[in-house]
């Protein structure tokens, strides 16, 4: 399933005056339907503050969905709804529209309610009311449909399950160059930048994966091969990367990435690995992609081949 932010807007909340009962709750209920909550904050009744959360949870961290919970009502700070209309690429008013409508059948107030829904990017933003009776009941109002939305928003909908996909087994960085990668538990892809903290980030080869399977084939010369080895950003499995025509796109984690090079001229008289056991296979089977929307990456994700080049 979909990973997912929860962020409670209110100003005694921010100011710890008040317990969050409704973000708890509405977290507890999209675990249940099989979302991971990776983000939960709670924040003022600032237009300001909340679009910076909303761009941050859409564009930083690629979370395809983004639930609120207050600020949707007549109170002149309830600014939710403005927040999640100003940073929305296109608005998806049958959400709202459907919360609304099945909240009527509980109280004819359900028509105060403001609140929108729209898409960012790959992202899904949908506020909920304030109150935890009434999030709960909007959510399970919609809650069935999402997942369906959120496949064909980030691609992953029609015949996805005949589209290759492989698996992140390793996220790795170097503060310099010409060093080998250490892995991180999670890291973050970030727009035409590459992968934050890596060297090798903002340069013209952005993000370097290499395939476990070429890895494995200098293994019985080197059975102690560490991920990042190669100095390697991502170590996958279950795709033959090399095999891949430029101009390929995929999906890796919450971001979207596209192939711009494959293989590579190795440094000077060849790296330790060359020189030890004279073959590397970074400079024939590895490849290296730009990003083009950011987003998350960890250990465990799918990645997704969306599409290939016309003729490939």
């Amino acid at each position: 399933m979909f990973r997912a932010a929860v962020i409670t807007v209110s100003d005694k909340g921010a100011q710890g005056q008040r317990e969050d009962q409704s973000g708890p709750q509405v977290a507890a209920l999209l675990t249940g339907a099989g979302y991971e909550i990776v983000y939960e904050t709670i924040v003022p009744d600032d237009q300001s503050v909340i679009e910076q959360t909303l761009i941050h949870c859409a564009d930083v961290r690629g979370i395809p969905l983004i639930v609120t919970t207050g600020g949707t009502g007549f109170a002149p700070r309830d600014v939710t709804p403005e927040a999640t209309i100003t940073v929305c690429d296109r608005l998806a008013p049958g959400i709202a529209e459907a919360m609304r409508l099945h909240s009527l059948r509980i109280t004819p107030r359900a028509m105060l309610s403001r609140a929108q829904a729209g898409l960012r990017g790959q992202s899904l933003i949908l506020n909920l009311p304030g109150s935890p009776k009434a999030a709960i009941e909007n959510l399970e109002a919609v809650l069935p449909s999402l997942g369906h939305g959120l496949e064909i928003l980030t691609g992953t909908t029609g015949d996805c399950a005949g589209r290759a996909t492989g698996t992140v087994i390793s996220v790795n960085i170097s503060e310099t160059k010409g060093q080998q990668k250490t892995p991180i538990p999670v890291g973050v892809l970030v727009e035409n930048h590459g992968l934050a903290g890596d060297a090798h980030a903002g340069s013209g080869r952005q993000v370097s994966l290499l395939g476990q399977e070429s890895v494995d084939k200098l293994r019985a010369a080197l059975p102690d091969l560490a991920p990042g080895a190669f100095a390697e950003n991502l170590v996958t499995e279950g795709l033959t990367l090399y095999t891949l025509p430029v101009g390929t796109r995929l999906k890796i984690g919450g971001s979207l990435c596209e192939l711009t090079q494959i293989g590579k001229e190795c440094h000077g008289h060849g790296c330790a690995i060359r020189q030890a056991v004279g073959d590397c296979v970074m400079p024939r089977e590895g490849v290296f992609v730009q990003v083009l929307k950011g987003g998350e990456v960890r250990p465990g994700d799918e990645i997704l081949v969306i599409d290939e080049p016309d003729g490939a």
